[in-house]
């Protein structure tokens, strides 16, 4: 008799494309360079779609106090409760919900920003790495 499916397997590899995504998106030395290749498609947008729904989720089980905030104690959470492959989506996911309260939107911002209003948009990035620390100073108040 084979071992059932671990259907942790593709959400790990998922949510680690949207890892790749993210970093793509999110690295001020990247925008407007085109990425073509195998490496492209590692970091296309694309693998950000799946990511939309888990976002929600885990920034909703943050505020509950149901899911924490650090990605390791997320990961031991995971693993504790569906196994390895779990630990590791849990451990993506969290790291990923991290990266785009702290930087990622402004980031992205900056990108379609246009040239014109690039100067009045230059201090996002310190306006989005601070509301996302508070947020995540709150939820950890709230998950101990």
């Amino acid at each position: 008799m084979s071992a059932p499916f671990d259907y942790w397997i593709p959400a790990a590899v998922l949510t680690a494309l949207a890892l790749l995504a993210t970093i793509r998106l999110s690295l001020p030395s990247l925008i407007g360079k085109p990425v073509g290749g195998v490496l492209g498609v590692l970091t296309h947008p694309v693998w950000l779609f799946p990511f939309i729904f888990g976002i929600a989720v885990a920034v909703g089980l943050m505020i509950q106090g149901n899911l924490s905030p650090w990605p390791l104690a997320a990961r031991a959470d995971f693993a504790a409760k569906w196994g390895m492959w779990a630990g590791v989506a849990g451990f993506l996911l969290v790291l990923l919900v991290d990266i785009w309260l702290i930087w990622t939107p402004s980031m992205i911002a900056r990108r379609f920003a246009k040239p014109e209003s690039r100067e009045a948009i230059k201090v996002l990035p310190l306006f989005n790495v601070v509301f996302g620390l508070v947020f995540l100073a709150i939820v950890l108040f709230v998950w101990r």
